[in-house]
């Protein structure tokens, strides 16, 4: 009786395990699939970019993340920082009298 026990717990378990599996490769893939690189201009400095996966920043254009490896499908712009930038900048002429 006690054997049935186990076989039945192992059973249980293997398929919680294979389950999580097929469940997590699945969901990369839709990441994967919905994946941007997002600009982000700045003022000063060079563009700077985004993983929309991750949220890894990095410097370099490429089509793939650096760091989780998502392949983007397409680029979005976000010109939030930029526009931070810029009225820093005003600010500082202001007071500079300029």
């Amino acid at each position: 009786m006690s054997a049935v026990i186990w076989i039945v717990i192992g059973i249980v378990v293997l398929a919680l395990c294979c389950g999580k599996k097929k469940r997590t490769g699945t969901d990369s893939s839709e990441e994967q699939r919905k994946a941007l690189r997002i600009d982000h201009p700045h003022y000063i400095n060079a563009v700077g970019y985004e993983c929309s996966v991750c949220g890894a920043r990095f410097r370099k254009q490429s089509m793939v993340c650096p760091h989780c490896g998502a392949r983007f499908e397409g680029t979005r712009e976000d010109d939030t920082e930029l526009e931070e930038e810029m009225l820093e900048e005003e600010e500082w002429d202001e007071e500079e009298g300029l």
